[in-house]
């Protein structure tokens, strides 16, 4: 087997054709065709299948993509850590976050970082919590900063601590709630809710408490991916969210909404943390990367511990 062929087979998955595999990687369609060949004989099972869709791998194919992705990204990583013993080449952090993340952790520790070392590149890629984890599995990033836990008994993965967070009903501070030390959560009934994309979690559990106490489920009248629209809709009418809130507290983007006290608990606890592969290699700017973002969180936990007041 030789590592050209595992190139050649990720090209050839990520086409889902031969054709346009060859062009990419500047070789002929034979030859490619032959150079797989080659790999499925010597494993001895066959790895792609040909369909009207396109080239997908076959279940044996599934399991080899996952190691070939490891396996390619274990060497891409070896020559930037040899590049930067040479002094010929910059490190590179690959992090995945959710768009929450990107809003006020990240930012904070990408500034903490760079202020100290300027040697290496940071890359993001944002995305849904379990599209990210698999991308982190398949070695395509080598952090995942987000919520953590859920992850079972997975040996693949370690988990560290940045901060703990709350998710927090919330409004403008205009809002016919937003005057009161404490809110029925009965009163939730009247309003409409612009709901953030890609938190069926939360939105779950909200409906689950709604229902509990006897009142229907959240009056969606809005889901958006876009931060910068909720928020604007928030300013503009009397509707309710939910947000971490220290993202209302430390965004400025967010500064004219308050946190909603009601009399029944929605939410736990939520534990943000980094994630990545227990077996791989971590470069020495990955680990620096994420001891600057534990620091950041740390700071971040110490500023909002108290919530804020709310208007009268």
């Amino acid at each position: 087997m030789e590592l050209r062929q595992i190139k050649y087979f990720l090209e050839i998955v990520r086409c889902a054709s031969f054709g346009q595999a060859a062009e990419k990687l500047h070789v002929t369609q034979p030859a490619l065709s032959k150079s797989i060949r080659n790999l499925e004989q010597s494993l001895g099972v066959l790895l792609l299948e040909r369909h009207p869709v396109g080239v997908v791998p076959t279940e044996y194919g599934k399991v080899f993509m996952e190691y070939a992705a490891l396996i390619t990204g274990e060497i891409d990583r070896a020559v930037e850590e040899i590049g930067q013993l040479k002094g010929t080449g910059r490190g590179i952090v690959r992090v995945g976050a959710g768009a929450t993340m990107m809003q006020y952790l990240i930012p904070q520790a990408v500034r903490a970082f760079v202020a100290n070392d300027d040697s290496a590149v940071v890359t993001f890629r944002q995305g849904l919590r379990d599209e990210l984890i698999a991308s982190l599995r398949r070695g395509e990033v080598d952090i995942v900063v987000g919520s953590i836990g859920g992850l079972g008994h997975d040996d693949d993965f370690r988990q560290e601590v940045a901060l703990h967070d709350e998710i927090v009903v919330v409004a403008n501070r205009d809002h016919p709630l937003a005057g009161k030390a404490t809110v029925e959560i009965a009163e939730f009934a009247k309003y409409k809710w612009v709901l953030p994309d890609g938190t069926e979690g939360e939105r779950n559990r909200l409906t689950r408490v709604l229902r509990t106490a006897g009142l229907p489920p959240p009056t969606c009248v809005i889901s958006t991916p876009s931060s910068t629209f909720m928020a604007t809709m928030l300013q503009e009418g009397e509707y309710l969210s939910y947000l971490p809130r220290a993202l209302i507290q430390l965004d400025r983007e967010y500064e004219h909404l308050v946190p909603i006290a009601v009399d029944t608990p929605i939410w736990d606890k939520v534990t943000v943390g980094v994630t990545y592969r227990r077996r791989g290699v971590m470069l020495a700017p990955v680990r620096k990367f994420i001891n600057r973002l534990i620091e950041v969180g740390q700071s971040i936990e110490s500023r909002t511990e108290v919530p804020l007041a709310r208007s009268a």
